[in-house]
């Protein structure tokens, strides 16, 4: 889970005050800044900045109006969020309400296994490590979780959100094409129990460090890449304990996850793995 607003009824999420300081996207130097205080930009980041290409008076203004705009907008989330929830909840009709509902029937067999052996007493770290796929970037493991008649379903459904004319509101300021599952009502009856019931043994014993065994937030949300739209997204840090990245399917080539280093490692010093990412 992360910090930023995610209001969405009576489990509705708080905002922490780092949503407001951290993980600022400076698009055209495609990095991310903690930015307390945005008039102390040049002196807090002034080296970087220069070796990505803002060099004059003039950039250092406008990287500081835009991480300005973005804390401005950041600000607004919240209240813009629950005005497009109240607007969905009363308008819009779903092609698929079936898929509101996490049900069993819903997620792969594999993965049921792989929980199912997660809250056994016998459960450790190595048990675990036998049944998911250990991946060559550190702390990064494949495993299935939903079934592709559900992810087809899913789909469909949020391609008919897309064409419809509700109010839309994107996930992150890198992508401009994509559904913020809360604002559609998926948070209570199929994210929030995913997450409790499903998700949390798992991070339990593969991220106990990171507090894996204590989730208690998230932010759930689909991208979308096209030819004519997003092609691609920054190098980035989610703000977030535990990323579940899940391929929704459809036919397409590239696509692929690169996963660095950790935040400690400067990300002119990360390395790179590429892993394949397909449903």
């Amino acid at each position: 889970g992360g910090p930023g607003p995610r209001a969405s009824g009576p489990g509705r999420f708080s905002s922490c005050g780092c949503f407001f300081t951290d993980n600022i996207f400076l698009s055209r130097y495609k990095l991310h800044l903690r930015c307390p205080e945005p008039g102390r930009l040049e002196r807090d980041w002034g080296p970087l900045l220069r070796s990505k290409g803002c060099v004059t008076e003039e950039d250092f203004r406008n990287a500081q109006a835009q991480v300005v705009e973005e804390i401005q907008r950041r600000k607004q989330l919240g209240r813009q969020s629950l005005e497009r929830i109240a607007i969905i909840s009363k308008e819009y009709k779903p092609l698929r309400p079936e898929v509101y509902i996490l049900q069993e029937t819903f997620l792969a067999p594999e993965f049921l296994d792989v929980v199912a052996y997660s809250k056994s007493s016998a459960a450790n770290v190595d048990g675990l490590l036998s049944r998911v796929q250990t991946l060559p970037a550190s702390g990064v493991y494949s495993f299935p979780v939903f079934t592709d008649e559900f992810c087809g379903r899913l789909i469909e459904e949020l391609e008919h959100f897309e064409s419809s004319d509700m109010p839309k509101g994107r996930p992150n300021t890198m992508n401009n094409y994509g559904v913020l599952l809360n604002e559609l009502g998926f948070d209570e009856s199929l994210v929030t129990p995913l997450r409790e019931v499903y998700l949390q043994p798992i991070a339990r014993l593969l991220y106990p460090d990171s507090g894996g065994g204590s989730l208690d937030t998230h932010k759930a949300f689909v991208v979308k890449y096209s030819l004519n739209q997003d092609l691609e997204l920054s190098f980035h840090y989610d703000n977030a304990e535990v990323t579940l990245n899940v391929c929704l399917g459809k036919d397409f080539s590239g696509g692929n996850l690169y996963f660095g280093d950790m935040r400690q490692v400067p990300l002119s010093e990360s390395e790179c793995t590429e892993i394949e990412h397909r449903a």
